[in-house]
């Protein structure tokens, strides 16, 4: 019986002694640990000239909440880029992207459906951008029929937060 005291002993010891070195409450130098090393801090640390290893001294055992980082704005694309990037879009049959960055807004009250079927008779718009003041992007477009015929038109795009808000386009 005194066998598996003494080892249960022996087990907690070994156990609180881990735990502690885990944790940073032990430390090889200390008092009763049997070496005679003399630590030095340096810059917050502690160096133990006889052991040759560096720590940093245990301040909060706890685990600490995950600090999210600063919220960073990302800046608005340039209003051109959404207009030229929404023709690509349509000009690629990629209708989802075009529906994102603004169709839906051009034809208020219509289906994706509604919105794809309008680029039925079309094979590619030309965009060319004349000017850009602030959020309205002036453009000239060149659409090219499946007939081979071509329809131009002329007017504005207005962009915010990335998306085509409003069009005032008309024939030319």
């Amino acid at each position: 019986m005194t066998g598996v005291r003494v080892s249960l002993v022996v087990a907690l010891v070994v156990a609180l002694t881990g735990a502690g070195a885990f944790f940073g409450i032990a430390r090889a130098n200390s008092p009763g640990s049997g070496t005679a090393a003399v630590s030095t801090p340096v810059a917050g640390r502690a160096v133990s000239p006889s052991l040759g290893r560096t720590w940093t001294q245990a301040t909060d055992a706890r685990p600490q909440a995950p600090q999210a980082p600063p919220m960073q704005s990302t800046p608005n694309p340039d209003p051109a880029d959404v207009v030229q990037t929404y023709f690509s879009a349509v000009n690629e049959g990629d209708y989802i992207a075009a529906w994102a960055l603004g169709g839906k807004q051009h034809i208020a009250g219509n289906t994706f459906d509604a919105f794809v079927q309008s680029f039925n008779t079309t094979n590619m718009y030309d965009v060319t951008i004349n000017e850009v003041a602030g959020n309205k992007v002036e453009v000239e477009l060149d659409q090219l029929l499946t007939d081979e015929t071509h329809r131009h038109f002329t007017g504005t795009f207005t962009v915010e937060d990335g998306v085509i808000v409003a069009a005032d386009i008309r024939p030319k």
